[in-house]
């Protein structure tokens, strides 16, 4: 029975082509927390290692849930850069840059009364709650993890606070050309209709 207050949804995100251990064995923990009712709904996503962040990506929702979970640790002072990244290359050849997104293996959102509450993994300094602790704080009812408040919109800034050089906005996310850094601003959690679902 799930003793929490809010309603509890998980939304597990994995790398496509993955070895399965020890996936596997966190995906089947988390489906048997939801037959037990300590999760009210999970959901499982796949998505690539690499996403190209341009107008034209296939994988515009990876990149919205991204979005979400930078912002959630932006607002908390938690870091998930790692476990992902955001790297700039131009090419030698044609002058053309190109910002790309790398995924972790597997990741977890947690929403509480269709606000993201927590995101695993994540790291506050010398300090990480990996995905592992994430589930074990589902079955240890460890409501702190998941203690859900609402957040003002604002919209990313124009230059980079970093190095002051100019932000490229794609997709809601603003790239730094010069030291790769992002900037999301902060916005309104979206309820679970607006959530993504990436699929193969």
């Amino acid at each position: 029975m799930n003793i929490h207050t809010e309603e509890l949804t998980v939304e597990a995100y994995i790398r496509s082509r993955q070895p399965p251990e020890p996936i596997d064995t966190n995906v089947e923990t988390l489906h048997r927390l939801e037959s037990a009712s300590v999760i009210d709904d999970l959901s499982l996503h796949a998505w690539p290692d690499t996403i190209a962040l341009s107008e034209r990506t296939p994988h515009s929702r990876a990149v919205d849930a991204f979005e979400r979970m930078q912002m959630w640790a932006d607002e908390h002072e938690f870091s998930i850069r790692p476990p992902f990244s955001v790297r700039t290359t131009t090419s030698t050849y044609t002058d053309e840059t190109r910002t790309t997104l790398r995924t972790p293996v597997m990741c977890l959102a947690v929403y509480a009364d269709e606000r993201l509450a927590n995101v695993f993994p994540h790291s506050w300094g010398d300090e990480r709650d990996s995905v592992a602790d994430g589930i074990a704080a589902l079955e240890t009812a460890d409501l702190e993890a998941f203690t859900s408040t609402p957040t003002p919109s604002a919209s990313p800034p124009d230059r980079c606070p970093a190095c002051d050089s100019g932000l490229t906005i794609v997709q809601g996310i603003g790239v730094c050309q010069g030291c790769d850094r992002i900037e999301l601003g902060n916005a309104p959690n979206r309820d679970r209709g607006q959530r993504s679902h990436v699929t193969h």
